[in-house]
């Protein structure tokens, strides 16, 4: 399994340019379309009906329904929330596509999409792109978790918070859903299976990161299994290359290998393999979660 992800991920880099370029914003300006066409023919929105997942219409030979639902987004959010919202996404695709490469942002939407419509077939509920996207966050705050947003340009909030907010979003989801499937069989309405759809993207989520998705956690969870481990590098600081910083080597706990990234060592982590980057300015290391998950430093500062 590892030799078959080592060589998916060197497809991904030798091909990275491939592929269509920032897909969230030429998915965010479809949206606008869409919405400002809706607008402009309200009492007849044959557009909305044509680009609406419909599972019968599917069947018929419709096909284009299953790739053309997330262009309802903004129909289906209040609007200032939505074109929020709508923004943020495309911001967090952008950071994705930069650090992955265009090919493999790609496949890790179309497949997040493949599967939403495959379950939404199977159980036959209505679909929207609104758990699909949230994801997005997930995937940018598993590569960099401690990284920090400005939300308004003023209050400071690290990329993990924001991936533990939507993880909540999608139990409320969940929950929710579960909620109206009891109702429905509480009222012989038959089997509601809506409360699918909020963790079917967590699906591709884990796909593409599995033990990496550890990131989320909390650093007590993240890296320490003992207490004594925990109290002896609680004074560790990670610094992170995105934030212009040097991973300090000199430390007091005598580690050889410090990821650049994540700061795990030798010492908190005995089983983690580390590697050197050949294409980052100075001497850097890597664990094997983030050597090829990484923004290359280009000057050694």
């Amino acid at each position: 399994m590892r030799k078959l992800k080592s060589k998916v991920n060197r497809f991904f880099y030798r091909n990275r340019d491939k592929g269509i370029r920032n897909l969230m914003l030429v998915l965010a300006i479809g949206c606008g379309i869409v919405y400002i066409t809706y607008l402009l023919n309200i009492q007849d929105p044959l557009i909305v009906n044509l680009l609406r997942f419909d599972r019968a219409e599917i069947l018929q030979g419709q096909v284009w329904r299953l790739f053309t639902f997330p262009l309802l987004y903004l129909l289906e959010t209040p609007p200032l929330l939505g074109f929020i919202s709508l923004f943020f996404y495309v911001w967090a695709g952008g950071l994705l596509e930069q650090y992955w490469g265009t090919l493999k942002f790609n496949c890790f939407y179309l497949s997040g999409l493949l599967i939403t419509d495959a379950a939404a077939m199977i159980f036959n509920t209505y679909e929207s792109a609104g758990f699909l996207h949230m994801s997005l966050f997930l995937a940018l705050a598993t590569l960099m978790p401690d990284e920090q947003i400005r939300i308004w340009f003023i209050i400071p909030v690290k990329m993990k918070w924001l991936a533990w907010l939507d993880l909540l979003i999608t139990l409320a989801g969940l929950v929710t859903g579960i909620t109206d499937m009891i109702y429905s069989l509480s009222h012989g309405m038959g089997m509601y299976w809506g409360w699918v759809l909020p963790i079917v993207p967590l699906l591709n989520y884990f796909l593409y990161f599995g033990r990496q998705s550890a990131n989320l956690l909390p650093d007590f969870l993240r890296y320490h299994p003992t207490w004594k481990s925990w109290k002896r590098s609680v004074k560790q600081k990670t610094v992170y290359p995105s934030m212009g910083g040097k991973a300090n080597a000199g430390r007091g706990d005598n580690a050889r290998f410090r990821c650049t990234v994540c700061g795990r060592t030798e010492l908190t982590n005995p089983k983690l393999e580390f590697r050197y980057c050949s294409k980052c300015a100075g001497y850097r290391c890597y664990c094997a979660d983030h050597i090829q998950n990484h923004v290359h430093i280009t000057e050694d500062k």
